[in-house]
């Protein structure tokens, strides 16, 4: 009768085992991120437009000015009700946001991985009819149509050229930008000059690996929300 003989793991093998293992797990913490960076960016623009959205009706029920307030280089934004109507950009606190009589709505936030990015500044305001809308990406578009009345907000997808302008409207200084929805259904934005069009853009900062090798430097997730309407620093808007 044969006896069996048993073999146990050469070190080369379980070298080799130990290995595949470790890149297995590299490649999946790296899926991870980039789950959880999408993850966060998404949740970030979906809480943008509900401030966007709630502050409109705000601003229609109570009958006071609503104002959504950013700060770029914080990566943080306020909706407070001014209920004196006297909202200053250059007087705002963000220890203190609402100072008495006015009332916080809300306050967001971005997660890690997404951002609003730099600033442009008041020149990089959008001519008619909204040329400078940057594609590639996801645009929230609160726009005219060309009508000259009432503005909407819709979603639009574009090619493939990533030539955001960030915060169109906030100031460079400060790095804050404020939008103030009107009961009357008007919008003004932040001191700047009577331009037609400003916008907003938020993304993430995973980067694309090629098949070459290569990486790209741009995010792979942009989403813009572009404020457009005919009338200059006072439009009318609607957002749904």
């Amino acid at each position: 009768m044969l006896s069996v003989r048993h073999r146990g793991f050469t070190m080369v093998e379980v070298m080799t085992a130990v290995g595949v293992i470790g890149v297995l797990a590299a490649m999946s913490i790296v899926a991870m991120n980039r789950v959880k960076t999408r993850g966060n960016f998404s949740s970030g623009t979906g809480d943008f437009i509900a401030t966007l959205r709630t502050a409109r009706a705000e601003a229609f029920a109570r009958g006071n000015p609503t104002v959504v307030v950013v700060d770029v280089a914080a990566g943080q934004w306020w909706s407070i009700e001014d209920v004196n109507g006297d909202f200053s950009l250059a007087s705002f606190n963000a220890s203190t946001p609402a100072p008495s009589p006015d009332r916080l709505i809300y306050t967001g936030h971005l997660l890690p991985g997404t951002s609003f990015g730099p600033l442009d500044g008041w020149g990089a305001a959008l001519p008619q009819p909204y040329s400078g809308i940057p594609t590639g990406y996801t645009n929230i578009v609160l726009a005219d149509g060309g009508s000259g009345g009432v503005a909407d907000i819709s979603v639009d997808g574009g090619s493939s050229a990533p030539n955001f302008k960030y915060c169109s409207f906030c100031d460079t200084s400060s790095q804050k930008g404020s939008i103030t929805f009107l009961p009357s259904g008007g919008a003004m934005f932040n001191g700047g000059p009577a331009s037609v069009g400003q916008q907003i853009s938020m993304q993430d900062a995973v980067q694309t690996q090629f098949a070459d090798g290569g990486v790209s430097a741009s995010p792979t997730g942009i989403i813009d929300f572009v404020i457009v309407a005919a009338t200059g620093a006072s439009e009318a808007v609607t957002v749904r």
